[in-house]
């Protein structure tokens, strides 16, 4: 699946996803505001249309309160709220992410794999975790922050790439991932777990979402 995804001057967004079947749960998007750029990658239980269709809507949702403005803990709040009273039978993983035009980003994940950051040589994951949201219904959300300096990428990926499996059981791994992040283009790393797998069948959806900062000017506060 690929969807349009906003081009600004300060960042590069590239993202994929690869369902196990027709359809899936997973998802990612994003949205352009005034000196700020949001996005979300996803993970809803289960596989196939009854997941495919709790996604469609926390995407809607997301998108709705990102183009409002609303700060990330409030649409965690709001999306853990609305899977709880609607007792859809399904929970989701996400990482909400902020980032500004100066390259402060802010990032809510609730109980996401962790995102990778990767600055030129180095990778960290970024920790913090929260609840995943539509479990517990009085959860509460709170966001960390880093600092990207230019050409710095941002990895967001779900589990179905690192739980993937070769011929001998083993699975493709964190570590995995992270030893792949040099690739050039999200198309390489997901042609290099399909090697990994080999003609095993997906077992769950792959997604993976990348956040590339082109620099930008500071932000200037109001006098």
């Amino acid at each position: 699946m690929s969807i349009r995804l906003p081009d600004v001057s300060y960042a590069r967004l590239k993202g994929k996803t690869v369902p196990c079947r027709t359809i899936g749960g997973d998802f990612f998007d994003a949205i352009a505001l005034t000196d700020t750029l949001c996005a979300v990658v996803a993970d809803v239980s289960g596989k196939g249309v009854p997941a495919a269709i709790v996604a469609a809507m926390l995407q809607g949702i997301i998108h709705a309160q990102m183009l409002a403005g609303r700060p990330l803990t409030a649409i965690a709040g709001m999306v853990n709220e609305f899977l709880c009273s609607r007792a859809t039978g399904k929970f989701a993983t996400m990482v909400l992410l902020k980032l500004r035009t100066n390259g402060t980003a802010e990032y809510v994940n609730c109980g996401h794999i962790p995102p990778v950051l990767v600055n030129g040589t180095s990778v960290r994951r970024l920790e913090g975790s929260n609840l995943v949201v539509g479990l517990v219904r009085s959860a509460q959300y709170g966001s960390e922050t880093c600092e990207l300096g230019t050409g710095d990428r941002i990895l967001i990926f779900t589990d179905g790439i690192t739980e993937a499996e070769n011929l001998q059981g083993e699975q493709f791994g964190d570590n995995g991932l992270e030893s792949r992040t040099h690739l050039s283009s999200v198309e390489s790393i997901f042609e290099h777990v399909s090697k990994f797998q080999g003609n095993l069948e997906r077992t769950d959806d792959w997604t993976l979402f990348e956040l590339l900062y082109r620099g930008g000017e500071p932000l200037v506060s109001p006098s």
